[in-house]
């Protein structure tokens, strides 16, 4: 009999994301592959958004370029049923024109940075905690990590950061 063919280094790896994520609080969401255009677009270069070429609706007309347009919209559904305190976190696929379908890993936190507490006064959420959150998810992954202030489009200016591992940018991190 031949040998087990080993396993692929991906699954014990997003294992290890899942749970460092879930002891940080997050909770996984599942969104859709496809989302509007209109979402997409502050997310994916000028160009590079993959239409899809018979959508079942506009809200389905192209795919996503980052995890983050449907995170967006499930941090939105939250807060509009009065849920103040939400993290989630998504391993998923987004596509893009340049570089095809890839592997990514999106988080969303907004509310309390701690849970409510009698002895204490309540905090927001900010760069900081999120870039915790962030620098842990690498430890986990042993990828050593450098941030550098970065500006995107759909980020607050002055708090934002670009993630890079081996001079390479792997990530951007911001409010």
């Amino acid at each position: 009999t031949a040998a087990p063919r080993p396993i692929d280094p991906r699954i014990p790896r997003t294992r290890q994301m899942r749970a460092s994520l879930t002891a940080a609080g997050f909770s996984e969401a599942v969104t859709f592959g496809f989302v509007a255009e209109a979402a997409a677009a502050p997310f994916a270069a000028d160009g590079d958004i993959v239409p899809i070429a018979n959508p079942l609706s506009e809200s389905f007309a192209v795919l996503r370029p980052s995890a983050l347009p449907g995170l967006v919209g499930a941090v939105a559904h939250n807060r509009r049923r009065e849920r103040r305190d939400v993290r989630l976190f998504e391993i998923g696929a987004s596509f893009s024109r340049a570089s095809g379908e890839r592997r990514a890993l999106a988080c969303a936190w907004t509310g309390l940075a701690a849970s409510e507490h009698w002895s204490g006064t309540a905090r927001e959420v900010d760069f900081f905690d999120m870039k915790a959150v962030v620098e842990r998810i690498c430890e986990v992954a042993g990828v050593a990590v450098d941030t550098t202030p970065h500006q995107a489009r759909w980020l607050v200016p002055g708090r934002s950061a670009a993630l890079t591992a081996n001079g390479a940018r792997i990530g951007i991190l911001g409010e």
